[in-house]
Parts: C-alpha cells; sequence; structure tokens
C-alpha cells in the first residue's frame, strides 16, 4: 500500500498573493483564482509572469474561489463573495472587463457558492454551501435548479463529475459524500472522516476526497457504490488537506494549506481492514473545555472564517452570509462557549 507523499509547494510569483484554487485551462495553461484581489490568473507550465484579469471594473468584491473549465471551453468559476457564477473565455481581450460576465443567481443572492463542475449533461453543476443546495447552470448563463440536500445545515462544498452519470459532493459539516444525478436525486453516504472537502474521480473508479479536519489530516476513499474504504493519513500532522484533482500520471494531487506542501496518493492502493476496536476502559467524568483564542476574522469570506475557527479550535455559529462584519467575543478574547460570527453580503 503506498501512502500519501508530499512536496514542497514553489512559491508563487510575487504578484500572486491569495491563490486559492486552480486547474488546467484548453490551452494547456494553469487557471487560478485570487480571491481577495478580485481577479483570475494565468499562468503556463513554463513558468514566468502571469497574467491577471480583474473583476473590479464589473464588481468589487466578487471573491472568485471554484474554478473549472466549461463544456464550451470557457472558464467559469464562483464569485463567492456575491453568490454568483462567473465566465472568462480561455483567450481574453486584454483590456477590461476582459470578456467576463458575471451571472446573477436564483434565489437568495449570497448563498455560498464555493464550487463548481461541469458535468455530464452539457450544464455546469456547483454547491451552495449556506444554501444547502447543489445548483445547475447552463452555458447560456440560465440558473435551471437549486436542488435542496437532504440532511440540514450539511454546508456542500467541493463537487466533480464521477464515474457514471452523476456528480458527487462533499458535505464537510456532517462528514458526509454524496451523490446526485442529471435530475436531482441526491444519495448521502456517512463515514467521510473530518470535514471533507474538495472531492475528485481517480483512475480505480473511486471518489477521493480531502479530510481537512486538523484530528483527521487524511485522504478518503468511496466507491461508487457509497462504501467509504479507507481513510489514508498524511504525513505531515495538521496539515488541512484541501484541494485534490486527478493528475497526468493517474495518481491523486492535493494541496495542504496549513503546511505549504503539496501530496500525492496512488490510486490502487491494497486495501488494508479498519484496526480492532479499543478496550473499553471505565467511564471517566467529561473534562473541562478548553478556552479557545478568537482569531481576527473581519473582512473575510464566510468559508475563510471557518478555516481560521476550526485551526483555532473554537466552536462557533455562523449569522449571515458575505463578509464577517464582527465576531461575540471579540477577536483576541478567549472563550469556552460558542463564537457568534455575523456576517452580511458584500456592497456593490
Amino acid at each position: 500500500m503506498t501512502h500519501p507523499s508530499q512536496v514542497p509547494t514553489a512559491s508563487a510569483p510575487a504578484t500572486v498573493s491569495t491563490l486559492d484554487q486552480i486547474t488546467v485551462g484548453p490551452d494547456g495553461a494553469l487557471w487560478f483564482t485570487e480571491p481577495r484581489d478580485n481577479q483570475i490568473g494565468r499562468i503556463t507550465t513554463a513558468g514566468g509572469t502571469p497574467q491577471e484579469f480583474s473583476l473590479d471594473s464589473i464588481v468589487s468584491g466578487a471573491q472568485p474561489e471554484g474554478i473549472t473549465v466549461g463544456p464550451d471551453g470557457a472558464l467559469w468559476f464562483t464569485a463567492a463573495g456575491i453568490g454568483k457564477i462567473g465566465r472568462i473565455p480561455s483567450n481574453p481581450p486584454a483590456t477590461p472587463p476582459h470578456g467576463i460576465t458575471l451571472y446573477p443567481s436564483v434565489g437568495v443572492a449570497g448563498s455560498g457558492v464555493t464550487d463548481l463542475t461541469a458535468g455530464p449533461d452539457g450544464a455546469l453543476w456547483f454547491t451552495e454551501s449556506t444554501g444547502n443546495a447543489i445548483g445547475r447552470i447552463t452555458t447560456s448563463g440560465a440558473i435551471t435548479n437549486h436542488f435542496p440536500v437532504p440532511t440540514p445545515g450539511s454546508e456542500p462544498s467541493g463537487i466533480t463529475r464521477g464515474p457514471g452519470a452523476g456528480l458527487w459532493f462533499t458535505q464537510s459539516a456532517v462528514n458526509q459524500v454524496a451523490q446526485i444525478s442529471t435530475t436531482g436525486a441526491v444519495t448521502e453516504y456517512p463515514g467521510a472522516g473530518g470535514a471533507p472537502s474538495s472531492i475528485a474521480a481517480g483512475a480505480d473508479g473511486a471518489l477521493w476526497f480531502t479530510e481537512s479536519d486538523l484530528a483527521a489530516n487524511a485522504i478518503g476513499r468511496i466507491t461508487t457504490g457509497g462504501t467509504v474504504t479507507n481513510h489514508f493519513p498524511v504525513p505531515t500532522p495538521g496539515s488541512e488537506p484541501s484541494d485534490i484533482t486527478a493528475g497526468p500520471d493517474g495518481a491523486l494531487w492535493f494541496t495542504e494549506f496549513l503546511a505549504n506542501k503539496v501530496g500525492r496518493i496512488e490510486t490502487a492502493p491494497v486495501f488494508v481492514p479498519p484496526p480492532p476496536p479499543p478496550p473499553v476502559t471505565p467511564l471517566k467524568l467529561p473534562r473541562a473545555r478548553k478556552a479557545c483564542k478568537v482569531p481576527k476574522l473581519r473582512g473575510l469570506s464566510v468559508r475563510k472564517a471557518k478555516k481560521r475557527l476550526k485551526r483555532a479550535k473554537c466552536r462557533y455559529r455562523v449569522r449571515g452570509k458575505g463578509k464577517v462584519v464582527s465576531t461575540r467575543p471579540k477577536a483576541g478574547k478567549r472563550t469556552t462557549k460558542r463564537v457568534l460570527v455575523k456576517a452580511r453580503p458584500a456592497r456593490r
């Protein structure tokens, strides 16, 4: 069995300060999102100076996050800060607005659009973390559906086109992986470890997902029948594996948010049965909960704020959507109670 291996990541160019998600474009270049700088970036595999395409000429605070190649050959991205889906041609004009189009959402704007992928039906499918739904948008920009997820508050996160006709997505708040058909039928599978985030189809016909919770810190594998077969620990403790994608070598490659590394895991490991359960120990009184120090969250997106709260080992409750405007207690204070995070949509 081959466990994940890791290599350090190369430093990003000086002009790229907030790279989030990345994909290979139809032109063979790497396209990535820069949420804090409100930009879409492009760089060739040979390196050099990246091209950056700003969304500021259209709207501020779009905070692009997920990015993928659409069925039409263009690059599509989620504008998490404003709850919309965007499109940029693979050969954009040099002058603003660079051919970028933002399509309005249906229903409540800012419903936590997070990730997206090209579906088997010629449309794009995206996750809505705070809306607890899976959305569908055509290449003409028409959002046709918001399919509700059965488990309330499950926070759909990563999404990918899986083997067969459907799509697969993670539910980070309830530690589940789910499948959705193109007609909107959702099947949920428990046992996905701690805070599953990104998901990708492997060369072995299974689905692989990152477990970003610090205690889990692993790469999981689930069959198309919904059986979670493995949780492979990442070598660096507390590295918080984040995004995952299939590589040209048949392996899965993943990013490690806190370790500044890229990991690799082969997709055909030998199944190892889980260890026997530990012996029963005498009942002990619960320990007093340790106080956590509230991190600085003001101005961050809800998604980024949650990551910081998890790293600080704080329990939390989020009210609103968009950008964080306040916390109770304030940043720097210690508390054993839940941190109340208040967010509001970004103003245009």
